[in-house]
């Protein structure tokens, strides 16, 4: 227990050394990057991209359960079976 301390005491200061290394100038306002162009448009360029997306993805997945229930590996049980066996 007591051999334990001084090594975890060494590792702790070691780490807090290596974390101040060098100048540390703190940011300012200045360093912010400057908006340039319409958001509107940048933002509908992402809208468009990701309903796009969406769109692919429904698409797809209703595609994958069609093919699924008309392969018959599925059943989806949105109905009471025909009969019990």
């Amino acid at each position: 227990m007591f051999m334990t301390r001084p090594i975890i005491s060494r590792l702790a200061q070691q780490t807090v050394r290596r974390y101040h290394v060098g100048e540390f100038k703190p940011p300012t306002m200045d360093e912010l990057p400057v908006p340039s162009g319409s958001w509107q448009a940048h933002y509908d360029a992402r809208q468009r991209k990701y309903n796009a997306v969406l769109a692919l993805g429904l698409a797809f997945t209703a595609g994958t359960i069609v093919v699924a229930k008309a392969s018959g590996l599925v059943y989806l049980n949105y109905s009471p079976p025909k009969s019990l066996d």
